[in-house]
């Protein structure tokens, strides 16, 4: 674990918990205010230590995770785009593909075409 000028080891240890969490409740993340109960830090400190800790909010950070698991099931299934899309969280599959490019730099299609090749 890193060092911090602003959070104790023991908020440290807790912000790794609510990672963990977040980690095991992909599908269904808890609120930023549940995530912050659970753990026992407010939303203010949760929100600050894990851009800190980890480089990211805790948005963004679900959001990598449902876009790693969308690149794993157009890797190793034959859903399609718009069933991964959903499948991962997404409602709007215009949107998954924008956000999907944005962080792998190629659209879902082009990722799936260049498993083939």
């Amino acid at each position: 674990m890193g060092r911090s000028l602003y959070f104790r080891p023991n908020e440290i240890q807790r912000l790794h918990h609510a990672k963990a969490i977040l980690n095991q409740t992909l599908h269904n993340p808890p609120s930023l205010l549940n995530l912050a109960k659970e753990i026992g830090l407010n939303d203010f400190k949760l929100k600050r230590g894990f851009r800190e800790v980890f480089g990211t909010t805790v948005f963004g950070y679900v959001q990598s995770l449902r876009l790693e698991q969308a690149q794993r099931l157009l890797r190793d299934t034959n859903f399609t785009v718009a069933e991964i899309s959903s499948q991962v969280g997404y409602e709007s599959i215009g949107h998954f593909r924008y956000l999907f490019k944005r962080q792998f730099g190629i659209t879902p299609r082009e990722y799936r075409q260049q498993k083939y090749l």
